[in-house]
């Protein structure tokens, strides 16, 4: 008998749903996902479904940042006399991506567009969405309040312990 035969995503979800929040900061989300280590979580706001941040998306947001800051960093330290002869006033100073990075929200880097099922989804079906969509969690919802989330290694728990 196959492992996945018979159970919906309520069978398999985590009830315990850490989430963000699309005003909180996003260094606050970042240290959720590390304190529960996980690698995903949604954001909601009120009990609605807003979005849905993840390990990659700060990391994302965190790159582009130093990335941002390097390349105008090269283009203010550019010696314009070299250029073309004439002295130029100093540039304006550069405060840096970087320490705005502190300040963004969950809003700025989350991800509105959540892949869900229902509590009565076939596993199979998850297990399918999330193939196809290269995705490692779906969030769970009851009418449209989300009560659960399967990630990937959810589904590997399964199949490892073949129930």
């Amino acid at each position: 008998m196959s492992t996945v035969t018979g159970r919906t995503a309520a069978d398999c979800m985590k009830r315990s749903l850490v989430h963000a929040r699309p005003d909180q900061k996003l260094t606050e989300a970042e240290q959720l996902l590390i304190d529960h280590r996980i690698t995903g979580m949604p954001v909601i706001a009120g009990t609605k479904l807003v979005g849905i941040i993840s390990n990659t998306d700060v990391a994302r947001a965190r790159v582009l940042a130093g990335a941002l800051d390097g390349q105008v960093r090269d283009e203010l330290n550019w010696d314009e006399t070299q250029a073309d002869g004439f002295q130029h006033p100093a540039p304006e100073q550069f405060e840096g991506f970087s320490d705005r990075y502190e300040v963004l929200r969950v809003r700025d880097a989350m991800r509105t567009q959540v892949v869900t099922c229902s509590l009565n989804t076939p596993i199979a079906q998850v297990a399918a969405a999330m193939v196809r969509e290269h995705l490692h969690r779906i969030i769970v919802l009851d009418s449209d309040k989300p009560v659960g989330i399967i990630s990937s290694l959810d589904l590997v728990r399964l199949v490892a312990e073949g129930k």
